[in-house]
């Protein structure tokens, strides 16, 4: 099946249980340099300088950590707009002594991993032009290599870490431990509509909207078990829809295939909440673009979705 979802769609932001906000600050806020915002003493939401919100934080003191096998978030994945944006990052994490867990080279990006306070899987990432990524007889071919970090480090010698990153960063794709993958399939290629790009990678799944290597990878590594409903980590994920139609089409497409759902009002407009086979929220939100809107348009039928 083609893409239902179209080109523009994004992975816009990413909401976060945690047991101690201040600790979650000192990361995102301290170390990473996002802006944190209070709306009030128990969240925070954070952005990059005057970027859009990009992750929100609530605190609930007697929330459990999430046990590290179980299924949930496997990392959120911060994208910066170019490659020495990236090599900034990861002079900050050198600058704070703050463990780094990996480097690869994707090659369709270049990549540095580590994990927040409470355990929750961090991507920090920049990707190659799209001319650059790797095919195989025709399609995606996403790899694993070291990367090579004193090249990355190359790019910006000399040039100390701004204090936060561009206001151009923003969350590129989510991954997620699942429990079944064609669950997950069934969830995200069939029913919402984000084309398969890789399945080569064993037990896993890479999805998108458009020719982008993956808003939504998903994979088995972590087994089956669901942590505590109250547990630390994802709450939600939300994806912007350059179409407001796709709202309507999904609604009434989720009850006939067993899928909760519940619409929240917002002041960009209303969000519609899907429960995801993790039982963690999937949030779908129009956002008006200017970029080919009748492109988008054409994009959408759902009547032969």
């Amino acid at each position: 099946m083609k893409a239902f979802l179209p080109e523009q769609t994004r992975v816009s932001q990413v909401h976060l249980r945690t047991a101690s906000l201040e600790r979650s600050l000192g990361f995102y806020a301290d170390v990473l340099g996002l802006s944190a915002h209070h709306p009030n003493g128990s969240q925070a939401v954070l952005s990059a300088g005057a970027g859009p919100e990009l992750l929100v934080l609530s605190e609930d003191a007697s929330a459990p950590q999430r046990p590290p096998r179980s299924i949930g978030l496997y990392h959120l994945a911060i994208r910066y707009p170019e490659r020495r944006d990236l090599a900034h990052a990861f002079q900050r994490l050198i600058n704070n002594g703050y463990p780094v867990e990996g480097a690869s080279d994707h090659g369709v990006s270049e990549a540095i991993y580590l994990s927040d306070p409470e355990g929750n899987g961090v991507e920090l990432y920049a990707d190659r032009p799209p001319t650059q990524w790797p095919r195989r007889r025709g399609h995606l071919a996403m790899v694993t290599q070291p990367l090579d970090v004193r090249d990355l480090l190359k790019s910006v010698q000399d040039t100390p870490a701004p204090p936060e990153p561009p206001a151009e960063t923003d969350i590129g794709h989510i991954h997620l431990h699942v429990a079944n993958l064609p669950a997950a399939d069934r969830f995200y290629h069939e029913f919402l509509g984000l084309a398969v790009t890789q399945r080569s990678i064993p037990d896993a799944l890479f999805l998108a909207a458009g020719e982008y290597h993956h808003h939504i990878g998903v994979n088995t590594w972590a087994g089956h078990a669901a942590p505590p409903s109250n547990s630390t980590g994802l709450i939600s994920y939300r994806l912007d829809v350059p179409v407001k139609e796709i709202l309507y089409c999904l609604s009434h497409r989720a009850p006939l295939l067993g899928y909760e759902t519940r619409t929240l009002p917002d002041a960009h407009g209303p969000i519609l909440q899907i429960r995801d086979p993790n039982g963690s929220w999937l949030e779908i939100q129009h956002k008006q673009q200017t970029s080919n809107p009748q492109h988008a348009e054409a994009a959408i039928d759902c009547e032969h979705h």
